[in-house]
Formats: structure tokens, sequence, C-alpha cells
């Protein structure tokens, strides 16, 4: 039976291009990578990377530039693949480790340039809002890292700060506990950051949001079957993943691990042990 090519997040649950790129394009040599069911660890998955077998590539990432000269290698073996790109510009109690906006967005920049705006997503993602992340403070904020990236990006994606009891924990932490996790608190500020965006043009888009209702906000997939298709010339299966309610996400194959992003991010729901994710991060293997 002939198994049809998958398409391959690399990846929701760490930063591969920033940590893992050479173990990446080992694997890529290789020919296929192994990865934990995220639920039952001991249950050990493979996956090839043939590029007959690979449908597209879709990487998840704060910070390209360890990737970047390995971009004519994937070009070489026929690879379709695009980024999804976090710029949010927190305070450091929220992203301790993240590049800088400045460091970001440049590096955003260069890759576009080599890539193209339509291969390079920006994420604003989550929006997070607090006694100090005001909707004024998102406005500036957003507004900057727009401008910075006009004509560099087509496609800006959001998502509201999900309630995930350890995320609460150390968020709340941060803010003493005054975070805003009603949805509906944040609906005039992503109309707002909307209308920036359309002005910039960038469509933006949401990420699982099935209560969100708001003007200039399309719901999407972030791990786009279509956006694929043309960047392959190829058919590929449009079903969808699932990941979560309202994800419209086409189905794909994860090969990250959790806790091994070494950003550190206060909100991110696939690092529990920020500690174990450090060394994991420093070892350059998954």
């Amino acid at each position: 039976m002939t198994i049809p090519p998958k398409i391959v997040s690399a990846s929701r649950r760490t930063d591969i291009p920033a940590f893992y790129s050479e173990w990446f394009m080992q694997r890529v040599k290789d020919g296929f990578c192994t990865y934990p069911n995220p639920f039952r660890t001991n249950q050990i998955h493979r996956v090839s990377l043939l590029p007959e077998d690979v449908a597209g590539l879709v990487f998840w990432t704060r910070h390209a530039a360890p990737m970047h000269p390995h971009l004519q290698t994937l070009d070489r073996a026929g690879f379709a693949y695009y980024f999804l790109y976090s710029i949010l510009g927190y305070p450091r109690s929220l992203e301790p480790r993240s590049p800088s906006t400045a460091i970001a967005t440049k590096t955003f920049g260069e890759l576009a340039s080599r890539l193209g705006p339509e291969r390079v997503i920006w994420r604003y993602d989550p929006v997070i809002l607090t006694t100090e992340l005001t909707p004024d403070w998102h406005l500036q904020n957003f507004r900057i890292i727009a401008d910075t990236l006009y004509g560099k990006t087509t496609r800006v994606i959001v998502s509201v700060v999900d309630p995930y009891r350890k995320t609460q924990a150390r968020i709340g932490s941060i803010d003493d506990g005054k975070v805003q996790y009603d949805i509906s608190a944040y609906s005039d500020l992503l109309a707002e950051l909307a209308v920036l965006a359309a002005e910039r043009d960038m469509q933006m888009q949401s990420c699982a949001e099935p209560e969100l209702a708001v003007p200039g906000v399309q719901h999407g997939a972030c791990v786009d079957a279509e956006l694929l298709e043309k960047l392959s010339g190829h058919k590929i299966s449009h079903a969808h993943h699932r990941q979560r309610p309202g994800c419209l996400c086409h189905r794909s194959v994860d090969i990250g691990i959790n806790n091994t992003c070494g950003f550190g991010c206060a909100y991110c729901y696939a690092t529990q042990n920020h500690t174990r994710a450090q060394e994991a991060a420093r070892t350059g293997l998954l």
C-alpha cells in the first residue's frame, strides 16, 4: 500500500529552527526521524523525511537564523515549506530568553527577502491582557512591529491566551493573577489590531478561536495545505487535524518533543519544566 505524503510540522512543541536546526538537517540527510507520543513517551513513532514522502514542511519559530544556511539544501531536495514566525515584544518577565524585537524583526526580514512574504507568516500569539499589557500597550506594540514587517509578510495570526492551569499559575505569579481569560474582553482590541494589519497589507487570521467573531479577523489554518499546494504544485489532503476546538489546521505529523524549547516563555503550554527544556536545548539534540 502506498502511503500518501504527509505534512511535517516542525514544531508546535518546540523551536526546531532556533535550537535544533543541525539535528533536523541530519535527520533530513538520514531520511527519517523518530519522536515520542507526547502522552505516552515510551511509544516512539517514526516518520519518513524523504522528499517524496513529505507533502510540505511547516516551521514554527522565534529565531530562524540557524536555519538560513540550510534553506538551499531544502530547496535543492525539492521540499515545499514556509515559516510561522512569532514576534510579540513582551516584557522579559513573560519572555525571558526570546530574541529582542529588533533582532526578531531583522531575522524575519532576512528570511522574507530569501523566501518571499507569503512564506513567512507573523504570529502575534498569544495576545495577553493584564494590568501591564493593556489594550493601549498592545496597539502601540503591534503598530511598531507591523510597521517594521510591512511588505515582508501577507498574514498575521492571533489567538487569545489559553487558561491552562500551569500557564495561569506562571503568568499570574508575574502579574498578581490579573490576567484576562474571557475571550469577549479581547474582541475590541483584536478588531483594532485587524485594522492596523489591513493598513499594512496583512490579513489577520485567528488560531483555534471558535468563539471569536471579530470584523477583519478570519478563522484560518496555521498548517495550511492550500499554501503548500501553491508552493509545491501538488495536490495535498485537506483533512483537518482537530488539534483542539476551533483548530482548522490540516492534518500533519508533529516531530517535536515537549519540554525542549529553551526560550522559557511563561505562557508556553508545551513546556512544563523550563530547567529541563534549557538543558535539552543546550544539547541541540531532540
